[in-house]
């Protein structure tokens, strides 16, 4: 664990547990925190911040110590999405079939896997915003699962002005944020939303000052991660038991409910009506 940590800070991610929460803090502050990836990152073999937080994620996802992730930015900015003076592709020169080489780099090594890793973790991610999130980064805030932003902060989906179609799983992410004219709204005039509107047209969970937004994701981290059955009431327990596991299957279900039918939501509850719900 700790070589994968000195490998993903080169790459430029701090990675740190405290009380079950993993914070990943994206840290290229001179890059405003663009995403670069294998073969032009700064990390060992060319490892990029994308790549490292790919793994942070995975890791936070499969260690049983980790019962919430947080995802900020140091700096002035969360994230500037892709580095755009990175090198473009990952497939080797020599492997590249000219037609389709950009559909095949896109699906296998873009920014999908690491959309999915948030999506289809059962690790509860916060995002903490704490200034612009523009493409790219944008959708790392928005696969969150809750999402907090400095008054500082902006999202925007600045493509268009790019003369790029939307990247990252944005048409699919806004889409399911915001209502349909919303999300038109914002994908193009390609102009950022600030945090203010953001909260508004509840795209995210809450707006705060700059200087409190840490404290108010670790507040919210430390609450998921603590949980437990209620002290008074008819569903008082004096039991004290690790629901974070349950919590993960809780998320599971509404990201599932956006694609499946009814049948598939019920069948899918049935099941985990039959799985522990944590360690007493």
């Amino acid at each position: 664990m700790a070589t994968d940590m000195d490998a993903w800070a080169q790459a430029g991610l701090i990675y740190e547990l405290v009380e079950g929460v993993a914070w990943l803090r994206l840290n290229r502050p001179e890059r405003r925190n663009a995403m670069d990836h294998y073969p032009s990152g700064q990390g060992p073999s060319g490892m990029g911040l994308r790549d490292a937080l790919l793994e942070a994620i995975r890791n936070a996802t499969e260690d049983k110590a980790v019962k919430v992730a947080v995802i900020t930015g140091n700096g002035s900015v969360f994230s500037a999405g892709a580095d755009l003076k990175a090198e473009a592709l990952e497939i080797e020169p020599e492997r590249r079939r000219s037609p389709t080489v950009a559909r095949d780099d896109g699906l296998l090594y873009g920014w999908y896997r690491l959309l999915e890793s948030i999506w289809r973790s059962e690790t509860p991610f916060i995002a903490a915003v704490n200034g612009p999130a523009i493409g790219g980064g944008c959708q790392l805030a928005l696969a969150c699962d809750l999402i907090y932003a400095s008054e500082t902060a902006t999202f925007w989906e600045i493509f268009g002005r790019l003369g790029l179609p939307l990247e990252g799983g944005a048409a699919w992410l806004l889409t399911r944020s915001l209502s349909l004219p919303l999300a038109k709204e914002m994908a193009l005039l390609c102009e950022p939303l600030s945090a203010k509107q953001a909260f508004e047209w509840r795209l995210i969970n809450g707006c705060v000052p700059a200087e409190q937004l840490e404290s108010v994701a670790a507040d919210v981290a430390r609450k998921l991660a603590t949980l437990g059955a209620p002290s008074k009431g008819p569903a008082a327990s004096g039991v004290t038991r690790d629901v974070s596991a349950r919590l993960g299957h809780i998320k599971g279900q509404l990201n599932a409910a956006w694609e499946q039918t009814m049948w598939q939501t019920f069948r899918e509850e049935a099941t985990l009506l039959n799985m522990p719900a944590g360690d007493v």
